[in-house]
């Protein structure tokens, strides 16, 4: 009897590390296992659990650590046959093995973005900026996760509805963003992170989210206040790391190191803060996008703040 040969299908794009680290495999390893599986993402994580990669569909916004592939039939047609912890493995000549299922990443376009790529020009912060994105938040963010702890942190007149105000996450969302603004008026950034992480419900909770936009823009910035802690940070992160999602703690970890999705990097490398590129983050999830635009907000606020305080000082 003949045997039927395994699909063999075609990675368009990759993440540079993950390609990098891919080329120090040798043939027949055994470098991980699914993770997590779902309609349009495919998470692995590897063998010391130090790697947490990907394989999506074309659509998806690229991530650091992923793969994407533009046949979506096949990735659908695999994905209905995974469980967590199928093994994958890399089976040489820029090819894994997942179920029976081979993908090739010989002819590849590499994704190789971060944040210290991004033009200083779009570095530059204002008032009106601020105002462009806000005005943009009120008018299509998701009204879920940290919107209306963010919206009554922004405008205190605004009167939260009764329900809003019943949701578990609102007052410990809200708390703990008055308690960073308070922090950074101290200079205090050591533990600015303990507020939020792992906060909120789903695959990456909207306190991680909200923190990811918020860590993005003070690195794009150079933000004085927050370079004399950041050092710290990755110490703090992992001593955390059992309160939030493997995702989410993943996503963090790239962000302290400066990578972060697609989306959120066009933003940054936005000078006028374009329509476009906010509706690109805002169709991440059903609210991470949203969250993650409110914490640039935040950023771009406490920024100006403590612009104004140090010229203030300065007279």
């Amino acid at each position: 009897m003949v045997m039927a040969a395994s699909p063999t299908c075609q990675i368009k794009q990759m993440d540079r590390h993950l390609l990098e680290w891919l080329r120090h495999k040798r043939n027949g390893e055994h470098i991980g296992i699914v993770h997590s599986v779902f309609d349009k993402v495919i998470n692995f994580i590897s063998n010391d659990k130090q790697i947490l990669f990907s394989l999506a569909k074309d659509v998806v916004v690229q991530s650091p650590r992923m793969m994407k592939t533009s046949q979506g039939d096949s990735f659908s047609a695999m994905n209905v046959t995974l469980h967590r912890g199928d093994d994958i493995y890399f089976i040489g000549e820029d090819c894994l093995e997942l179920n029976g299922w081979k993908w090739r990443f010989s002819d590849i376009a590499i994704w190789n973005r971060d944040i210290a790529s991004l033009s200083q020009a779009s570095s530059e912060i204002s008032s009106a900026k601020l105002k462009v994105i806000n005005d943009f938040i009120l008018k299509n963010g998701a009204r879920e996760g940290i919107f209306a702890a963010w919206k009554s942190y922004n405008d205190p007149s605004w009167e939260v509805p009764k329900a809003t105000k019943k949701n578990i996450y609102f007052t410990p969302f809200l708390t703990g963003i008055k308690e960073m603004e308070q922090e950074i008026k101290e200079q205090k950034l050591e533990a600015f992170m303990e507020k939020l992480v792992g906060l909120g419900i789903g695959l990456t909770p909207s306190g991680d989210d909200f923190l990811t936009g918020l860590l993005a823009t003070w690195q794009h910035t150079e933000f004085p206040l927050y370079k004399e802690f950041a050092s710290s940070q990755m110490t703090t992160l992992q001593k955390l790391q059992g309160r939030t999602t493997d995702v989410s703690y993943f996503m963090l970890k790239h962000c302290l190191n400066g990578e972060v999705n697609e989306a959120l990097l066009d933003l940054l490398g936005s000078v006028n803060a374009e329509p476009s590129h906010m509706s690109k983050l805002l169709a991440i999830g059903s609210t991470s996008g949203t969250d993650m635009l409110a914490g640039v907000s935040f950023a771009y606020q406490q920024l100006l703040n403590y612009e104004e305080e140090t010229q203030w000082h300065q007279k």
